[in-house]
């Protein structure tokens, strides 16, 4: 079984420490961070992401700009969006995208078992003791 790769993307540092600290207690997986969407693209192409989780509101490019240039340059990888944008329309985008949406404040609990039912289904869930 591949260890998979999971791609953080965040403008917000202590964001990504948090679900960075929480993920590698739990998982079998390499932690990978960017802090804006032109960050995440170079990281999809190439860094070889299973899933990112990606922020929605971030500078230099969005996140809905992430996940429609990501259909192209690495449609195998599974998304999930973090946002505190909460509206209707960024969960409209998102679903439009066949991307979940996780609202801000993060519920760590819910990103985890998001993250286990992708990784099960890529057949690369490893759980860590």
């Amino acid at each position: 079984m591949t260890k998979p790769t999971i791609l953080i993307t965040d403008d917000e540092k202590d964001a990504r420490d948090t679900i960075k600290n929480f993920l590698s207690a739990r998982l079998d997986c390499n932690i990978i961070e960017a802090e804006n969407g032109e960050e995440a693209i170079d990281r999809l192409k190439n860094d070889g992401i299973d899933v990112i989780i990606l922020d929605i509101r971030m500078p230099k490019k969005s996140g809905i700009h992430v996940l429609d240039e990501m259909k192209d340059i690495a449609a195998n990888v599974d998304a999930i969006v973090v946002t505190a944008w909460d509206s209707d329309l960024v969960a409209e985008e998102c679903a439009n995208r066949g991307v979940e949406c996780i609202p801000k404040p993060l519920a760590l609990n819910e990103l985890y078992k998001k993250i286990t039912k992708l990784l099960k289904k890529r057949g690369q869930f490893i759980q860590l003791n």
